[in-house]
C-alpha cells in the first residue's frame, strides 16, 4: 500500500502495474554476485591473516563491506520483493539473516512495525520510543560511538543471548512488543541456531585456524559500515508529518547502490514498499520532484546535520 502523502507523488495504474512487477533474475543475478564475492573475500581474509601481507587489510575491508551488504538482500526478501518466487525470498531472507546476525523471523516482525510507526513513538528502530534519540545526538563522542556501529551490534547479539535462553510473555512483552506469540518460537530457534555458528567459528579459531577469528572480527568492521548507513535513513528528520517527510533519499553513487539494492533511495522505498528494488531507479525518477528532501551522498547527509538541517 502506498503511504499517505501530497498527491502530486501518488502513481498510476499503469505505473503502478510496471513498478510493482516481480522478478526473479534481478536479484538471483545480484544475490549470487554478492555472497560469491563475500566468499572469495573471506577466504583471502583467512588465507592472507599470517602473511603479513600489506594486501591483507584492504581485502579485511572488502570483507566487512559485502558483509554489511547482506542487510540488504535480508531487506528485501523480508518484503517477499526480491523474487517473484516465495521460496527463494524465504531462503534469500534465511542466508542473508543469519549472516547479518538477526532471526529472520524476528527481522521481519521488527521491520515491519517499523514501516509502520517509521520514526515516530511506537518505531522499534528507536529505543524505549523516546524520540529525544531520533534526533542527531548533541555530544559528538556520543555521535561517533553511534556511527561506530557498535550499539547495533551489541543491540544484537544481546538479543541473541537473551532469545537463546526461557524467556516468559512478559520479557517479549517489554523487549520485544511487536513479535506476536506465533512467531516467538522459530525467531527463538534461529536465534539460537546464530550464535552455535557464532560459537562454532570461534572454537574453531581457538582450537585448529586462528585466522578464522577475523572471520568474527568482520562482524565488527560490517557494523562500522552500517552504522552510518542505517543511521542516515531517519536519523536527526521530522518526526511527524507523512513519510516522505521522515526518511531520507539519497542517490549515493552506482557501487553503494548496487551493493545495498537501491536502498539508498530510502524515501522511496518507505513511500511504496511493494516496489522490487530492481525498479527502485525508474520510481525514483518517477517522484523525486515531490520529495521534500533529496542527498547527494552519505557525506551530503552528515555535512547537512553538522549544520542543522
Amino acid at each position: 500500500m502506498d503511504a499517505e502523502f501530497s498527491a502530486a507523488a501518488v502513481l498510476t495504474a499503469d505505473e503502478r502495474r510496471e513498478l510493482y512487477a516481480r522478478r526473479d533474475g534481478p536479484g538471483l543475478r545480484r544475490f549470487a554476485a554478492q555472497l560469491a564475492l563475500l566468499v572469495a573475500a573471506a577466504a583471502a581474509v583467512v588465507a592472507l591473516a599470517d602473511a603479513e601481507a600489506p594486501v591483507f587489510w584492504p581485502v579485511f575491508a572488502a570483507y566487512s563491506v559485502l558483509l554489511a551488504s547482506m542487510f540488504a538482500p535480508m531487506h528485501e526478501a523480508g518484503h517477499g520483493t526480491a523474487f517473484a518466487s516465495r521460496r527463494l525470498n524465504r531462503l534469500v531472507l534465511r542466508v542473508a539473516a543469519g549472516l547479518s546476525l538477526m532471526p529472520p523471523t524476528g527481522f521481519v516482525a521488527f521491520h515491519f512495525e517499523h514501516h509502520r510507526n517509521t520514526h515516530e513513538v511506537g518505531d522499534p528502530e528507536i529505543p524505549g520510543g523516546n524520540l529525544e534519540l531520533a534526533k542527531w545526538p548533541g555530544n559528538p563522542i556520543a555521535a561517533l560511538v553511534v556511527l561506530s556501529g557498535l550499539p547495533l551490534l551489541v543491540a544484537k547479539l544481546a538479543a541473541l543471548v537473551n532469545l537463546a535462553v526461557p524467556r516468559g510473555p512478559r520479557w517479549f512483552a517489554r523487549w520485544l512488543p511487536f513479535l506476536s506469540g506465533a512467531h516467538r518460537p522459530a525467531t527463538i530457534r534461529e536465534a539460537r541456531a546464530i550464535l552455535a555458528g557464532l560459537l562454532a567459528v570461534a572454537a574453531l579459531a581457538w582450537l585448529w585456524l586462528p585466522a578464522l577469528a577475523w572471520l568474527l572480527a568482520g562482524c565488527a568492521g560490517a557494523h562500522a559500515v552500517l552504522g552510518p548507513y542505517l543511521a542516515a535513513e531517519h536519523t536527526g528528520m521530522p518526526t511527524g508529518g507523512d513519510v516522505l517527510a521522515r526518511t531520507r533519499s539519497i542517490r549515493s553513487n552506482a557501487a553503494v547502490r548496487w551493493l545495498f539494492w537501491n536502498m539508498p533511495y530510502h524515501a522511496e522505498h518507505h513511500g511504496w514498499p511493494a516496489v522490487p528494488f530492481h525498479a527502485v531507479p525508474a520510481l525514483h525518477r518517477r517522484v523525486a520532484p515531490h520529495l521534500p528532501r533529496s542527498y547527494r551522498g552519505y557525506l551530503h547527509v552528515y555535512l547537512a546535520a553538522l549544520r542543522g538541517r
